[in-house]
């Protein structure tokens, strides 16, 4: 069953948000404070995380920082303040979508089902790509480098992979647009540059291959 840990202090929303869910099917995990979040993703390690921005004892932006760094889950932030520079700074967060207060019941649904369209998924035949020692395993949604995996979100990952099917090669911004966002019909362009300074952040640390900007075009690997 497909588990879902709902983060925020106002219990009545989370307890709107369960009902919802668990109508749908989902197993549901709750956390009311930031640090009883970071235990219930460690010990659960659920599909998804919904995620609110202003927590007790540790803020929401933490969260998402801390469970990025260590592991791909989908998280949904919640937010309520609005704006360009607010969607943005999700985003470099680590946050793979967002929602704005208050939202309807029908665009929570659909964002959860697209984020979990989105991620990892281990059937089919294995495939795997190896670029100056970096390898991408489209099966089981990981890349390693020096045999430690690299903890990219969804997303990132499937930036990278569209890019790795290419090595060498000019990927242009649609291609790309298309690639990390399949179910998004316009997606906004800053979400690339968000999302692939973050992959590059993180393929720098490793010391594998990063891509190359080609201004105005696109990108390319290796």
């Amino acid at each position: 069953m497909t588990s879902v840990l709902i983060v925020d202090d106002d219990r009545a929303l989370v307890g709107m948000v369960a009902s919802l869910l668990g109508a749908e099917g989902y197993d549901l995990l709750t956390a009311y404070d930031g640090e009883t979040a970071l235990r219930r993703h460690a010990e659960e390690l659920p599909d998804l995380v919904i995620l609110d921005r202003r927590l007790p004892k540790m803020s929401g932006d933490e969260i998402c920082k801390r469970i990025r760094a260590i592991a791909p889950t989908p998280i949904l932030m919640l937010t309520g303040e609005k704006g360009e520079d607010e969607r943005v700074k999700l985003l470099d967060l680590g946050a793979d979508d967002y929602l704005e207060k208050p939202f309807g019941r029908k665009e929570l649904l659909a964002r959860v089902r697209a984020l979990l369209r989105r991620a990892p998924r281990s059937t089919g035949p294995a495939t795997s790509t190896d670029i100056g020692g970096l390898r991408i395993d489209t099966r089981a949604h990981s890349a390693r480098m020096g045999g430690a995996e690299l903890p990219l979100t969804p997303t990132e990952f499937r930036l990278l992979a569209a890019l790795a099917a290419h090595p060498g090669e000019l990927v242009d911004r649609k291609s790309l647009l298309r690639a990390g966002w399949p179910d998004e019909r316009d997606p906004d362009p800053e979400w690339l540059k968000a999302h692939l300074a973050r992959l590059r952040s993180k393929l720098e640390a490793a010391g594998a291959p990063v891509p190359a900007n080609v201004r105005g075009v696109g990108y390319k690997l290796g």
